[in-house]
């Protein structure tokens, strides 16, 4: 797996290279110390598994530098964001932005390792104390009325055409729907959307 994480301490970036480097023979990790160096360095890769952005690099900027990662690299490699548990608020407009998860500085390698590979292969990861705070996601998402039904259609294993005469509306309108709702839940289909709105508490 080729992984790249950009970390603002040098120390996370010394451990991350020498520790989980060699004790995970499958891993080869490359560190950035900066936003933009990371960014440069995805133009190296020919294949790219996973990118971690730590939130306390200076030049991170937040949802920004994100969509800046995202438009670089496309939809298919999964984009975490990593940083103290102080950061909590900003990580959850995050993940309603597209994120693959959050881990936090806390995680031991054994954790952080298996988030990773996680999240490499399209689970969602986040802590369970953010799951908690639903109250709060629920208000950051900007979910329609209508979205809010569909999703319901979705959760409940219905077919866009059953969602469709559920709703007294066509299959072009839901698909419509549809396509806004994965937009904002940064999900790359319906059951990927069905999974980040549970994940997210949004049901």
């Amino acid at each position: 797996m080729n992984i790249l994480l950009g970390y603002a301490s040098a120390i996370s970036r010394e451990f991350a290279q020498l520790h989980l480097g060699r004790n995970y023979a499958d891993l080869h990790i490359t560190t950035a110390g900066s936003f933009d160096d990371c960014l440069e360095l995805v133009k190296d890769f020919q294949t790219l598994d996973f990118v971690g952005l730590d939130l306390e690099m200076p030049d991170m900027e937040g949802i920004r530098g994100f969509k800046k990662m995202r438009k670089a690299i496309g939809q298919k490699v999964p984009v975490a964001v990593m940083g103290p548990v102080t950061k909590g608020h900003e990580a959850q407009e995050l993940l309603m932005a597209g994120a693959a998860g959050y881990l936090p500085y806390s995680l031991g390698a054994e954790a952080l390792v298996g988030a990773i590979r996680l999240a490499a292969v399209g689970e969602f990861v986040v802590p369970a104390d953010m799951l908690k705070a639903k109250g709060r996601m629920t208000r950051s998402n900007m979910l329609t009325k209508r979205e809010r039904e569909v999703l319901s259609g979705l959760l409940a294993g219905k077919r866009n055409r059953e969602i469709a005469l559920q709703l007294g509306l066509s299959e072009v309108t839901i698909k419509h729907h549809l396509k806004g709702l994965r937009s904002k839940l940064g999900a790359k289909n319906r059951t990927h959307a069905v999974c980040r709105a549970i994940a997210l508490g949004i049901t």
